[in-house]
């Protein structure tokens, strides 16, 4: 009894205000030391004597540093009371039956970083995380009809800021895979999941329109440019289409060259020259598709290379034309551009629809002020303002009216003849 006696008082007063034996935080032996002992040695350690390596992890990513490139330091005070504290309980008996019971104690260290470095390398994280949202696309083969549908995805943006807050505290609690806090609340319009249940690779309808044999090449760029952009585009039900915001601005950066325009009755040179054959082809091609237009304007001179009464004038900020997809499934939008003609296809899930036009009537502008009935003929000999109204019908599968629709246009003169008024010469 004497010698239990002995040792337990031996052993109390050795380890109350010190470490029990066996005692590591780290890799760094703190036996029998102090507190303020423990914090010395560990602040004269090296950082891998506690860690070597912090990683970053989101998702199934990791990104590995070494803690001197994120300036990790350890925090002596809080690491040892943190160990101190889980080894003296207040009940001294406890605490030995503790040790009795294990040969090691091992303890992490708590750290903290250098809040300039790690900015700097979350920061270079950001560049190599960071990616636009991404809908889902289709490619379709027109010729085969087979089709590829390619998957969405969320956009993703590191919250730098959110990251270096949930880091300090991670590192502070002694662990080293610190969380990356990636906003994916940016969602795509378009999923993988729509295009699977409706793919659109039916054509509801095709329209193309030629050139004139006096197009410059300058015209002819401005239209392959802009057949570019809408090529491949895809409308969700109830989506809207404007060309003037699917062309943006005209500016000689973004490869427009000038052609002719109809401004205030003239033909004039401007960038962008050529846009009204694609408005006027793909009027055409939704029309046959039965997507409903919303915008739809004539030009103020008739042109032949166009359908008489359904061509439609475009230019941003002044005239547009939109359209909306009525269908209750995706529409997929085709363009090609070649050196003599451009074709719009209207793609989507069958309908059953037969769109047609009659043909138009004409009506000139007669003695006394008052239109008149007339023939295409009196209209390309004289000069003189003309109207056109043409019918536009819709029928379903069994061949009953769905829709009757009225279209009228207003020209100022027939713009193929000689007398069209230019106000300076087009580049060639």
């Amino acid at each position: 009894m004497l010698v239990a006696a002995i040792f337990l008082a031996v052993d109390f007063s050795k380890t109350r205000l010190a470490f029990p034996p066996h005692t590591f935080i780290g890799s760094v032996d703190v036996s029998l030391l102090t507190r303020e002992e423990a914090a010395q040695k560990i602040k004269q350690a090296p950082i891998e004597s506690f860690i070597k390596t912090v990683v970053f992890q989101n998702s199934g990513e990791s990104f590995s540093f070494a803690p001197q490139e994120l300036g990790v330091h350890v925090l002596p005070e809080e690491t040892v009371s943190a160990a101190f504290n889980s080894t003296h309980d207040v009940n001294y008996l406890r605490n030995l039956k503790k040790r009795l019971e294990k040969d090691v104690f091992p303890f992490g260290a708590k750290f903290s970083f250098d809040e300039d470095l790690a900015n700097e390398v979350v920061s270079e994280l950001a560049e190599k995380i960071n990616s636009p949202v991404k809908d889902a696309g289709i490619i379709l083969d027109e010729e085969t009809g087979g089709y590829h549908i390619t998957s969405d995805s969320p956009a993703r943006k590191l919250d730098i800021d959110k990251t270096l807050s949930a880091s300090k505290r991670t590192l502070n609690e002694g662990l080293r895979v610190l969380p990356l806090i990636v906003d994916r609340s940016i969602k795509p319009k378009i999923t993988e999941k729509d295009l699977r249940a409706y793919p659109p690779v039916f054509r509801l309808s095709a329209f193309t329109t030629y050139y004139g044999a006096h197009d410059s090449p300058n015209r002819i760029h401005n239209i392959k440019l802009i057949a570019s952009w809408i090529n491949n585009t895809l409308l969700l039900p109830n989506q809207t289409f404007s060309l003037t915001e699917k062309i943006g601005d005209f500016t000689a950066e973004r490869g427009f060259k000038e052609a002719y325009v109809i401004m205030e009755g003239e033909l004039v040179p401007q960038l962008g020259g050529g846009t009204c054959q694609i408005g006027t082809t793909l009027f055409n091609a939704v029309s046959l598709a039965d997507l409903k237009v919303l915008s739809r304007r004539n030009h103020s001179f008739y042109f032949n290379i166009y359908p008489l009464g359904r061509d439609a004038a475009v230019y941003p900020g002044q005239v547009d034309l939109k359209f909306k997809n009525n269908t209750g499934h995706p529409v997929l939008l085709k363009a090609i551009a070649t050196d003599k003609k451009l074709s719009f296809r209207v793609y989507g899930t069958p309908t059953g629809k037969a769109v047609e036009f009659s043909r138009p009537a004409i009506f000139i502008l007669g003695e006394g002020g008052v239109f008149r009935p007339a023939t295409l003929k009196e209209v390309i000999a004289s000069d003189r303002p003309f109207k056109t109204s043409l019918v536009r019908t819709v029928k379903d599968s069994e061949g009953n009216l769905i829709e009757e629709q009225t279209i009228r246009s207003s020209y100022k003169l027939y713009g193929d003849k000689t007398n069209v008024p230019i106000k300076r010469p087009e580049p060639r």
